[in-house]
Formats: C-alpha cells, structure tokens, sequence
C-alpha cells in the first residue's frame, strides 16, 4: 500500500509495521533477535510490527538494528540555509531592493504657495 495524505494515522502505522516486518523478515531474522540487536524488547517489535503506537526512540533503535536508520534523512531532509541567513552568516548587511518603476519620495512636503 501506498503511503499518502488522505490516509487515517492506523492506517499509516499498520503500512510501516508492514514495512518493518518485510525488512526484518528479507535479513531473515526473528522477532526476538531484531530486538535484542536494537536493545528493545520482542513485545515493542511486536507492537511496533502491528503497528501499534510505540516510542520514538525504539522505532529509531529498529531502524538502526535493520540498517535503515539513513531512511530518516530522506523523510525529513535538512533545509538549506535562507538567504538572509547566509547574508547573516556572511557578516553582509541586507539590502532592500525598491520596487521598479516607484519614484524617490521628496524630500521637502508641497506647500499652497510654494510653486514659484
């Protein structure tokens, strides 16, 4: 199953279960021995295989102990530094760019009587 936005959170957590297990299951290893590799126990592997809520920290520690850890970078990829930032990083002061085609405001303000 495909993994998309309109998807209820049970579903999303039963398809990475899913996903788990298949992996677990093509580096032929048990239940038990994922879990004593991820330091967890076979009851978290179970849960987080039916896809029943679990902590963080051991989905984390099964990814690692499957040799899946680096998919995490890809879910949440770091963002690229703003530009305002790498002026600030730069010690560049920012610049503020005018708008095409908008005249200078006067320096003096227009008067009655001042057109001479």
């Amino acid at each position: 199953m495909k993994i998309y936005p309109l998807l209820v959170d049970q579903a999303v957590t039963e398809e990475i279960g899913r996903r788990i297990t298949a992996y677990r299951i093509s580096r032929q290893m048990t239940q038990a021995a994922m879990a004593a590799e991820a330091g967890v126990s076979k009851r978290t592997v179970e849960r987080l295989e039916a896809g029943e809520p679990t902590q963080l920290t051991n989905f984390i520690r099964c990814l690692r102990s499957l040799g899946r850890l680096e998919a995490l970078e890809l879910l949440l990829p770091e963002l690229p530094p703003s530009p305002i930032a790498e002026l600030e990083r730069q010690g560049l002061p920012r610049q503020r760019v005018r708008s095409v085609g908008k005249k200078p405001a006067r320096k003096k303000a227009w008067n009655w009587g001042d057109q001479k």
